[in-house]
């Protein structure tokens, strides 16, 4: 659902769809997409009319369609396990099929989940700073330079309370 210039502001959305028929036309970037590399299926949040919370729509992209690209794996810190790309999608021709649930309704599904998502986020990246903490100060305490420990030197108290 991040866009640049609009990060994860769900009703600024400015990806669109537009009715063509039997498919809509899909027009708009992603960024910031997990495993955007590797899936074969992205569900994207797409603007289907100008109403701001009840104008999105949730539908499924498929590898292979015309126009839907990936760009650049973007570098990051950690969970090196699954890649986080760019997503670009150029009149990319979507079957009416591909739209997961209701045309309207892809703001309420995303907000029904979204909250338990982001904590989920913020406990894991708690978990995993207070034992990147802990293994620093197992280290240094453990470490010597200078005839002591380097946890009893100054300075690393200060890194370490910062």
């Amino acid at each position: 659902m991040t866009e640049p210039g609009a990060g994860s502001d769900l009703a600024g959305i400015r990806t669109s769809a537009v009715d063509a028929g039997d498919h809509f036309i899909v027009n708009g970037a992603k960024t910031f997409i997990t495993n955007g590399q590797n899936a074969d299926l992205v569900i994207t949040a797409v603007r289907t009319s100008g109403e701001r919370h009840g104008g999105l729509t949730l539908m499924v992209l498929e590898r292979g369609m015309s126009g839907f690209e990936r760009g650049r794996n973007l570098d990051k810190l950690g969970l090196h396990c699954q890649d986080t790309s760019e997503l670009i999608f150029t009149d990319v021709k979507v079957p009416k099929t591909n739209v997961l649930g209701e045309v309207g309704r892809g703001f309420h599904y995303v907000m029904g989940n979204l909250p338990q998502e982001r904590m989920q986020i913020a406990v894991g990246s708690l978990g995993r700073a207070r034992a990147a903490l802990r293994w620093t100060v197992d280290y240094v305490r453990g470490r010597a330079a200078f005839g002591k420990s380097i946890g009893a030197l100054q300075n690393t108290r200060f890194t370490l309370a910062d």
